[in-house]
């Protein structure tokens, strides 16, 4: 009977553990640099907007005729 093989399974399932807990914090920092950067896009987003004045309204009669001369 070969016992040598069941000596490893301790540091296996450490390792293991080791490793699903080394995935969870990646991720949890992975959605909260999504997060940071979902918030600056709006902000930028905003600050756009809110810098654009509306379009001036032209006087009457602008843009329907196009004087052409030869």
């Amino acid at each position: 009977m070969d016992v040598s093989s069941t000596t490893a399974l301790p540091s296996y399932s450490n390792t293991l553990a080791s490793t699903k807990t080394d995935t969870s914090a990646g991720i949890a920092m992975l959605n909260e640099a999504n997060k940071m950067q979902a918030d600056a896009a709006e902000q930028m987003i905003q600050s756009v907007t809110e810098a654009t004045p509306p379009a001036p309204v032209p006087p009457e009669g602008t843009g329907r005729y196009v004087n052409e001369m030869a």
